[in-house]
């Protein structure tokens, strides 16, 4: 059974085309989808000064959530290729975003560079309290990795709906 969903390619401009796409795949077409969309709103308040960033509780509450979901995506993404690859399973969500290099998903050097989100995700959701936003304000300023995570999951994607096993 499929399903029709927006498929969109990120670039500098959004662009969209129209794919069947079957039901196993739908749930990372989703995350992509609003992984993008985190980061497309993370990037428009990248721009924002480090001072800005410090004064404004509300702009600090914006772009902690986006991180937190923005990584929770790529972490979810993870799962699901795992069990759809029919890998071992993760451990935890370090190891999931890990496993994404053994897979071939990403880079090896590029998953050991991006696997320590996890961590800063666990803090974003659950000590709340003890948030360093020096850390916040770093992630802000550098998006390249979780772009990057979402462009090859994404070519990963595409070549397991054409039927390329890898």
């Amino acid at each position: 059974m499929a399903t029709i969903y927006l498929y969109c390619v990120p670039s500098e401009k959004i662009s969209c085309e129209e794919m069947i796409m079957d039901t196993e795949f739908s749930g990372i077409e989703r995350r992509l989808d609003e992984l993008s969309e985190r980061l497309a709103r993370l990037k428009a308040l990248s721009a924002k000064s480090r001072n800005d960033f410090d004064e404004d509780s509300f702009l600090r509450d914006i772009v902690e959530r986006n991180l937190e979901v923005a990584v929770q995506c790529c972490i979810d993404i993870s799962h699901r290729i795992i069990a759809l690859e029919k890998a071992r399973k993760p451990t935890d969500y370090y190891e999931a975003i890990s496993l994404m290099g053994e897979l071939g998903v990403i880079p090896v050097d590029h998953a050991r560079r991006l696997a320590p989100i996890a961590g800063f995700r666990n803090i974003l959701a659950h000590e709340y309290l003890s948030v360093d936003w020096d850390r916040v304000y770093d992630h802000l300023q550098n998006l390249d990795d979780l772009t990057r995570f979402g462009a090859l999951a994404r070519e990963w994607l595409v070549k397991r709906i054409e039927g390329d096993p890898r």
